[in-house]
């Protein structure tokens, strides 16, 4: 492992461009991954010294330092870390550069392996960094006292610490007119993060051990819909989950738009024909359909992965001991994610509580996260603990 540190006055003389020799036959164009209404629409491509010029054009401040290191004894990849030296915190830019020098991969293929060798918890399903593959979103972050870090061969870039609530961001919140309506949108994401993880197994505990405390009314209606029914409510919950997921997987795989119109069309064909010979109740098909709507308003694909796995588990749980055991699984969820005054939880970003700014409470992060305010009073963030101007 050898460290390559690049001084930050010649900005773009000290990434030179690269020769056609070195660059392969076929160029692959990047692709967004999320559509976008307003805001700039440049893509980071797979070049690192493109994308280093990009930054450095889009953000010629002096303050802007860039160190380099070289990870994988055989693969030897350049990763490019960058941060503003007058409002990143050195404590989170040494830990981060100490991280990334205990790698021990001989070779690094893609940002994955070094988001996976950095991160706090491998245990835990909630990514501990942000994957990002615009460059705007590069100088807001950079601008709060994070961390940029650029693999050769790549065109997303790892941006550390990241908290819950950054994960749920999007660029629209910030190209908003009316910042009223992006902290709306953020809190209805938010719920839609809840109602994806809650739903499917609150409606088994609800139906399968207390179904007292449903209206009478909504009780009748779904006692006749599962009237002649083969299969317990939880057995039919299961199957369409597993469902979707097959038909998520199914369109991923595929080459083409028509693959995945062929994926979505015998999905349709077997719950339609699971209704209508009614092997499957009507209630369970609309608990599972805005179960799979809601896990979609989340941005990023870690985070929904994480999103399946916790379904299936409070599933489980609900399944075995009913609404006590979705307060637990839930209270088990959220002990795992909050750091409390005595750190009951151990999950972090590079020293930066998960939850914050809503655990430990920090305000002054609110208008940045959970909300935002204004553009003329909206607050210096110390989620990520910069230096003080």
């Amino acid at each position: 492992m050898r460290f390559l540190k690049r001084k930050t006055k010649k900005k773009e003389d000290n990434f030179t461009k690269t020769t056609p020799e070195q660059d392969p036959v076929i160029e692959v164009s990047p692709k967004a991954v999320q559509q976008l209404y307003r805001g700039s629409r440049q893509l980071y491509s797979e070049n690192i010294e493109e994308n280093l010029q990009t930054l450095f054009r889009r953000l010629p401040d002096p303050n802007l330092s860039t160190e380099e290191f070289i990870v994988g004894s055989r693969s030897k990849t350049r990763v490019v870390m960058a941060f503003l030296k007058d409002v990143a915190n050195p404590e989170i830019v040494n830990e981060i550069k100490d991280r990334i020098g205990k790698i021990k991969a001989e070779i690094i293929p893609d940002s994955s392996y070094i988001e996976r060798s950095i991160q706090d918890s491998i245990w835990s399903p909630f990514p501990q960094v942000e994957l990002i593959t615009k460059a705007d979103v590069t100088l807001t972050a950079l601008s709060q006292g994070r961390v940029a870090l650029f693999v050769d061969g790549c065109p997303e870039v790892i941006i550390a610490p990241a908290t819950f609530f950054d994960i749920l961001d999007t660029p629209e919140d910030a190209y908003r007119r009316w910042f009223v309506a992006s902290g709306f949108f953020r809190l209805v994401r938010l719920f839609c993060f809840l109602v994806a993880i809650l739903f499917p197994g609150f409606y088994i505990a609800l139906t399968s051990f207390n179904p007292e405390l449903i209206p009478s009314a909504l009780a009748i209606n779904i006692a006749a819909a599962k009237e002649g029914t083969p299969f317990p409510i939880y057995i039919e919950t299961f199957f369409l989950m597993g469902m979707a997921e097959l038909i998520r997987i199914i369109m991923l795989r595929m080459p083409n738009t028509t693959g995945q119109s062929i994926a979505i069309f015998a999905g349709v064909t077997l719950i339609l024909t699971g209704f209508f010979s009614n092997t499957i109740s009507g209630p369970v098909i609309i608990i599972v359909g805005i179960s799979i709507a809601a896990s979609f308003a989340i941005p990023g694909f870690d985070l929904r992965s994480s999103i399946r796995i916790i379904q299936f588990f409070i599933m489980i749980i609900s399944t075995l001991f009913g609404l006590y055991g979705l307060a637990i699984s839930a209270f088990y969820i959220l002990i795992h994610l909050s750091t409390l005054k005595f750190h009951l939880s151990t999950l972090k970003s590079f020293g930066i509580p998960y939850m914050t700014p809503l655990g430990p409470m920090e305000m002054s992060g609110w208008g940045h996260t959970i909300l935002r305010k204004s553009s003329p009073d909206m607050p210096q963030d110390e989620t990520y603990k910069p230096q003080k101007k």
